[in-house]
């Protein structure tokens, strides 16, 4: 399947083209009298093998936030500190005024990524085997279906993502 993907089908998140677009013929399992037309696009989109829906950045910015926020925190309260008398507590407790919205946020970041990298971890052998037998299919243009060698199962293009992670356990 990788081949298939990579031999002129690929997509770009976020750009769409028009049906009219470089269309290939869509024929459908049961016997119909007229042809559908799919973009390449679409095939593509159904032929790849299923990506993470986040930026690799993002499990990040929780310690990023939580890094904004000392430092404001930081600077607040020096310039409390040095701005007129006041005791400690003051000082320290006050700048939550202003960074508590950063620290809030930032330690939401921190625990949904933390989930997020255990469920990551969790599902890692899945997606090993799903990759495995991915890498095996292979694509039929003329009869548009996808099937895996020697297992004789043929499925349509969109039901690519079931089969990987569900049929073949």
């Amino acid at each position: 399947m990788p081949g298939v993907v990579a031999a002129g089908t690929t997509y770009r998140i976020g750009r769409v083209r028009m049906p009219r677009d470089r269309d290939v013929a869509d024929l459908p399992a049961v016997p119909v009298t007229r042809k559908h037309m799919m973009s390449r696009t679409q095939l593509a989109i159904w032929l790849s093998f299923p990506s993470r829906h986040y930026t690799p950045w993002a499990r990040n910015q929780g310690y990023i936030m939580l890094g904004v926020a000392a430092l404001a925190h930081l600077v607040v309260a020096l310039v409390l500190a040095m701005a007129r008398e006041s005791n400690w507590a003051e000082v320290l407790l006050a700048p939550f005024c202003l960074t508590g919205v950063f620290w809030g946020f930032g330690l939401l970041f921190v625990i949904g990524s933390y989930g997020a990298r255990k469920r990551d971890v969790a599902e890692a052998p899945a997606r090993e085997r799903a990759l495995e037998v991915w890498e095996r299919l292979v694509y039929c243009a003329r009869d548009n279906v996808v099937f895996e060698p020697g297992v004789g199962v043929s499925f349509h293009p969109s039901e690519t993502r079931e089969y990987i992670f569900g049929f073949r356990r």
